[in-house]
């Protein structure tokens, strides 16, 4: 279990882990650390000037670094290929760590990425004899982030589970996390849920754009929709147009939240992963043409995925 002075670290201060490390930050114990890395220097300093409460939040100059100091290692970051440069960078990698026979490190990689990147980092952190590794990756976006009340997916040994479960509730709700077996179920799981997320975010954009253009007023269609059988965590939560769900990235102009090419990312090796395993599907390849046609528009780059509402030609309602 999870020791009174543990020193945790956490890797990648992004639109989800910012929210994450801050969580963690302040519901550690006192005589617990975080140690924290970014690539961008400028926003530890940043991190470290909001939540470093005296001395227990620290920079480390390197995930290396971050090794040589942490018991409870997260990760957080883009994609595949970051994922492994953190881990097996043979000069600033976690890995890179001199391995000591009474250290035991326990690593949650938190990012959403396809399991066969995910494998080879698992089986380099435990044949190399560094510690354990669980599959981690979390749900709820940017909000959940910042508010602690994140889902998470758990792939990993049912021993690991208890452990896992006391540091995740830091950045969750207990209610929200779940086991979902060994190793890779976790990402499985999550490439599924976000494949249906974004057909729900597709289907409500396109329905309440086909109310509002019927003369419907957006709110009390939303409310109506929320209240019978088409509702969804995409109507009553981060509804894609503007305004509907106050405070999510939809209503602050599309800014942080899930990028469009993060959601696209995601949805190819979820689509890819039904193809391998020779799943039938009818929804899948409409709805990842129309979120690569999106990330083609310039507009519309490097906003959150929800702005797939405007990609339809969604105007912003009046709301009273």
């Amino acid at each position: 279990m999870v020791q009174a002075t543990t020193t945790y670290g956490f890797i990648g201060l992004g639109q989800m882990g910012h929210g994450m490390a801050k969580n963690i930050c302040q519901k550690i114990p006192e005589n617990c650390n975080l140690v924290i890395y970014d690539v961008r220097e400028e926003t530890m300093a940043s991190f470290i000037n909001d939540f470093g409460n005296g001395s227990n939040v620290l920079a480390a100059t390197s995930p290396k670094h971050v090794a040589e100091l942490a018991d409870i290692i997260m990760t957080s970051v883009p994609k595949a290929p970051h994922v492994k440069d953190v881990f097996l960078n043979p000069l600033t990698g976690l890995l890179a760590m001199r391995k000591t026979l009474d250290r035991r490190i326990l690593f949650l990689e938190l990012s959403t990425v396809d399991a066969v990147a995910s494998t080879e980092v698992a089986r380099a952190v435990i044949d190399g004899g560094f510690g354990d590794f669980v599959d981690a990756p979390c749900s709820g976006g940017a909000m959940g982030a910042e508010s602690g009340t994140l889902s998470f997916m758990i792939g990993s040994p049912e021993k690991l589970y208890p452990e896992v479960l006391e540091v995740c509730k830091l950045m969750g709700k207990e209610s929200s996390i779940f086991h979902c077996g060994d190793l890779g179920t976790g990402l499985k799981t999550k490439l599924l849920n976000n494949y249906l997320s974004s057909l729900t975010t597709l289907a409500t954009a396109e329905t309440i754009n086909i109310g509002m253009r019927g003369g419907l007023d957006a709110r009390k269609l939303n409310t109506v929709i929320s209240a019978s059988s088409g509702m969804s965590f995409n109507t009553t939560v981060n509804n894609p147009v503007p305004g509907l769900t106050p405070n999510n990235a939809a209503s602050k102009g599309y800014v942080g939240g899930f990028s469009l090419e993060l959601c696209l990312g995601v949805l190819e090796l979820g689509l890819k992963a039904a193809q391998d395993l020779g799943a039938k599907t009818v929804l899948g390849e409409p709805m990842l043409e129309a979120y690569r046609e999106a990330a083609k528009d310039s507009r519309f780059q490097g906003k959150d995925s929800k702005i797939i509402y405007k990609w339809l030609g969604g105007e912003d309602p009046v709301l009273a």
